[in-house]
């Protein structure tokens, strides 16, 4: 088997992790690869991600650093975290050894998450896992946005920003502005305000075949599109933005992975 590895930048511990694990791939005769920016940390060759090609990637970090990777690769990834708080993450470092002999013996599962897929003005952007993000680039400025689901019109409203959660997003940005949890595996995506000028503007649910559409009903460049905290853009006035479920699924490699114990033991 060949793996590929990911690190977070400038993080010591993670790339001590990265030499470790590949010191045991060599001795048991299977190949490995290292990201171009992690490599270059660690004074070694090393590919571009989009290059890598390998039958998985391990990702050495916290969540910012997963979703950066499948933003970049279409392989399946193993999360180890090294950070606070990591709720994508199959395991830590003091396990992931134990999980990576694991893998190559094929004593694994490929847990897949639904992405979003975003276009603007048809222009597609990468796929996001966890949430997309509208919202005002002046502080306390708020914005007029419209919200239309398929052919139907939701309403216009005004508020600091605008999210559009996966369910493996609900634990994340939405949550923090009163959105609900949805276990994974529910169909669905969430929209959810931030600092809305309305008492009767709530989260919603909606299907994830379904298409979310907003539209910038101000006039001006100043809001910012953020796709889970890593790409962005600007976009402006009458921009229409759609968001729907990519055909492109994350794939996690998974052991014992148990979305409800997970999220008790990291929300408590």
């Amino acid at each position: 088997m060949k793996i590929g590895f990911v690190s977070k930048p400038e993080c010591p511990r993670c790339t001590e992790l990265i030499g470790f694990l590949s010191d045991y791939l060599k001795v048991n005769g299977h190949d490995f690869v290292i990201e171009s920016g992690t490599a270059k940390e660690m004074k070694v060759d090393g590919e571009r991600i989009d290059k890598i090609s390998a039958d998985a990637l391990v990702t050495v970090g916290g969540d910012g650093t997963a979703l950066w990777t499948l933003q970049k690769s279409k392989l399946p990834i193993l999360p180890i975290n090294v950070a606070s708080l990591a709720f994508l993450s199959e395991t830590d470092s003091s396990s992931a050894l134990g999980c990576l002999s694991r893998y190559l013996q094929g004593d694994y599962k490929i847990e897949e998450r639904a992405r979003i897929k975003t276009t603007v003005n048809s222009k597609r952007l990468p796929d996001s896992l966890n949430e997309a993000v509208l919202k005002t680039m002046i502080m306390s400025k708020i914005r007029w946005f419209g919200i239309y689901l398929d052919d139907d019109f939701i309403h216009n409203i005004r508020a600091d920003g605008i999210i559009i959660a996966t369910p493996t997003g609900s634990t994340s940005y939405s949550l923090s502005v009163g959105g609900p949890i949805l276990d994974p595996k529910v169909k669905a995506f969430i929209i959810s305000y931030m600092a809305p000028f309305s008492l009767s503007a709530r989260s919603m649910v909606v299907p994830s075949q379904s298409t979310i559409r907003a539209v910038a009903l101000d006039k001006g460049r100043n809001i910012m599109l953020t796709l889970d905290g890593q790409e962005g853009m600007e976009v402006g006035f009458h921009d229409e933005i759609s968001f729907t479920e990519s055909e492109h699924p994350a794939r996690f490699i998974r052991f014992n992975s148990d979305f409800y114990k997970n999220t008790r033991e990291k929300m408590t």
